[in-house]
């Protein structure tokens, strides 16, 4: 999963000014540039916060970047961005390489991909929406599923499904497709029975009838995968301490935008329907943040929650990852 960190830590690490201060221009606005993979509704909180001017009252402006997934950490390390939105368990794979990050903030307490099936071949086994997991995974054994990458959350969640369901390790046959809507031409055309992405992709397809949601994992289906620390706001450590007061305004201002998510849904849902996602189908969309709503897996505060690191940890073990026993040292609050 590091593996592309490991160069970037190689090249950049000590040469760059990374943990430089941010300062206010003279109009006394502080710019936070932050690296995101894509803009998705699992963090709804963080785009209402600044679509409502909770930062702006704070006296931060942000600056969004786009980056290949995984590669917000790399940014940060080299200085391009100040904050990295990325997978929790990016940070922690680094500590493993003695990188060490310090991850400040909750954005995502729960993996915010569905397992979508082809509409077709769902109807024909048999299965129900509340068949057991064990007969919806032998129903994906030994057949094509489309993920984004090897090396990405989705491809452990399946794993972790796959383990979870007795089903052995070699009956899960992922192929590799780089994106969502890869993943959903690669349903269309046959060359996978089903995959896992994020809303409102599958909810999208679900309403155009080739697919259909076969494991609803954000609405907390599976609930050995609920309450688990999944998407967080790192630094490096250097920017942590030089900016403390800083990411102090930052964390209230998310603190609050969090907080209007689940006090006024409706209304949010439709500021980030509006401003995000206005080309797809708005029940879509509407229907996939309330589900990731219900279900917990967008975070109600950015606080790091010690059992949503813990059930992380677990996460990361059981599907083989590396967990230095100095984890809890990365994450502010567990120390």
């Amino acid at each position: 999963m590091a593996t592309g960190l490991v160069a970037v830590v190689a090249l950049v690490s000590g040469c760059t000014d990374s943990g430089k201060e941010v300062t206010a221009s003279s109009d006394g606005m502080r710019t936070v540039r932050i690296a995101q993979p894509f803009t998705s509704t699992l963090n709804s909180g963080l785009l209402v916060a600044d679509g409502l001017g909770y930062f702006k009252k704070k006296n931060i402006t942000l600056k969004f970047t786009d980056v290949a997934n995984g590669a917000g950490l790399q940014t940060t390390l080299g200085g391009s961005a100040d904050v990295a939105l990325a997978s929790s368990v990016l940070p922690v794979t680094a500590l493993t390489q003695s990188q060490k990050f310090t991850v400040f903030a909750a954005i995502g307490n729960g993996f915010p991909e569905s397992v979508i099936v082809d509409a077709k071949a769902y109807a024909a086994s048999g299965l129900k929406d509340d068949s057991p997991l064990a007969d919806k995974i032998k129903f994906l054994a030994n057949k094509p599923f489309g993920i984004s990458s090897p090396t990405g959350s989705t491809a452990y969640v399946m794993k972790y499904l796959f383990k979870l369901a007795g089903q052995p390790a070699g009956a899960f046959k992922p192929v590799t497709l780089g994106s969502g809507p890869a993943i959903l031409a690669a349903l269309k055309s046959g060359k996978v029975i089903g995959g896992s992405i994020g809303s409102p992709y599958p909810q999208v397809a679900e309403s155009e009838g080739y697919a259909h949601i076969f494991l609803n994992v954000p609405g907390g289906e599976v609930p050995q995968l609920t309450n688990i620390l999944t998407s967080v706001l790192a630094v490096t450590p250097d920017f942590y301490k030089n900016n403390k007061p800083l990411l102090d305004d930052f964390v209230a201002a998310l603190r609050e935008g969090q907080q209007y998510v689940y006090a006024h849904p409706s209304e949010s849902d439709d500021f980030v329907y509006t401003h995000y996602f206005a080309k797809s189908p708005k029940a879509a969309v509407l229907a996939g943040v309330t589900n990731q709503r219900n279900g917990g897996a967008i975070a109600k505060t950015p606080d790091i929650n010690k059992e949503s690191v813990d059930h992380l940890v677990e996460f990361m073990r059981a599907t083989g990852q590396k967990v230095p026993d100095s984890y809890s040292e990365i994450f502010v609050g567990l120390t």
